[in-house]
């Protein structure tokens, strides 16, 4: 039955394929460097959100871009801009087109559809980043390989610089919905700025969604009312509102703390005043990850149907040591370096969201409020 509602989803949606990718949504290509190519196939992606964030998105189409010029391959995107609806009918276009050798989708609000269709076609090869795909219904699947991140372990290093460097004992994070990977960027966080200030205040709030920046940018302004001089966000596009409030507050001493990408370097050229208030930021390496592993195909060793956890010890996760991260104090900088390494060896173990109940979640984040 669901595969026949898909089909027919399909149909209703008239999407044609070509290079330009699938139809019912914005969607792109691009192409390889013009030479042979020398890669493992062509590769196209569905993202759930969309292009544009300057964070979780766009380090996916900038990993995939990277391979396209790389192996010479053509590469195509479309967004579904947070409409699940999308999910199966965009998937299933791709992979009943025949021109896609690799099929590349993300999160955790689309495992579920993805299984759905990586069930669908077992001669198609999938990739599914952010989530694992080892406890689809069926087990793993033999035509399929997941990435999972330590989003906890790089959150635990930024939390540790924000409790080292708040002057007000109060920071905040804010993140975008309520699913087990926000909270386990956010329990990294607590874990963190603990870690570097016992009595430390953390304000938690929740945006509800990747998108609205006018609603994050509220949070923000409500955090700093609440002192909190250091905030960091895990709301992929809306975090723009964070930044937004911070710069325009003209409150001195006062930091952000971007999400998986670069984000001091987003807006370092466009935006000065925004890339001077970021301290640095939790990078999620999603689009290097993704080079990876076409790399393991391409050499024949990736290993279908096993997932596979990245953290710091892979350089997957951890603080973006570029911009105003440059300019901390040498004797801070070594004792973050302890930490990290401490992460690393096992010396310090950084708890995870993953296994507890969002009443458990809550009261953590509970715990720690001004």
């Amino acid at each position: 039955m669901k595969k026949v509602l898909a089909i027919i989803l399909c149909i209703a949606m008239v999407a044609a394929i070509a290079l330009t990718g699938c139809g019912g949504g914005d969607s792109g290509s691009g192409s390889g460097s013009g030479e042979e190519s020398t890669g493992a196939g062509n590769v196209a992606t569905v993202i759930t959100s969309a292009l544009g964030d300057k964070s979780f998105s766009d380090s996916c189409w900038k990993g995939i871009q990277e391979i396209g010029k790389k192996y010479g391959v053509e590469t195509a995107y479309v967004e579904m801009k947070q409409d699940q609806t999308k999910a199966v009918p965009f998937l299933t276009e791709y992979a009943e087109a025949g021109t896609w050798d690799l099929i590349i989708s993300g999160t955790q609000s689309t495992t579920e559809n993805a299984q759905e269709v990586i069930e669908m076609f077992p001669n198609q090869k999938f990739i599914h980043y952010d989530d694992s795909l080892m406890d689809g219904p069926n087990g793993a699947y033999a035509n399929a390989f997941s990435i999972e991140y330590l989003q906890n372990e790089g959150s635990y290093l930024v939390g540790w610089l924000a409790g080292k460097l708040t002057q007000t004992g109060t920071v905040a994070v804010l993140g975008a919905s309520e699913i087990d990977v926000i909270w386990d960027f956010i329990y990294g966080y607590l874990e963190g700025a603990k870690y570097a200030k016992d009595d430390i205040k953390v304000v938690t709030s929740f945006v509800g969604d990747w998108e609205t920046v006018s609603k994050a940018k509220d949070l923000a302004n409500d955090a700093m009312s609440q002192n909190a001089d250091i905030l960091f966000h895990v709301a992929g596009g809306a975090g723009a509102g964070m930044f937004e409030a911070i710069a325009e507050s003209g409150k001195t001493g006062v930091w952000g703390i971007g999400v998986d990408s670069d984000q001091y370097a987003e807006y370092e050229e466009d935006k000065p005043e925004i890339a001077n208030i970021i301290l640095t930021s939790m990078v999620k390496n999603v689009g290097n990850s993704l080079v990876w592993a076409y790399e393991q195909i391409v050499a024949g060793t990736l290993e279908w149907g096993t997932n596979a956890v990245l953290g710091i010890a892979e350089d997957a996760v951890g603080p973006a040591e570029s911009g105003n991260f440059l300019n901390l104090d040498k004797a801070l900088m070594d004792e973050y370096n302890q930490v990290k390494q401490d992460v690393i060896d096992g010396k310090i173990t950084v708890g995870t969201a993953f296994g507890h109940t969002l009443e458990e979640q809550k009261a953590f984040a509970d715990s720690f409020r001004p």
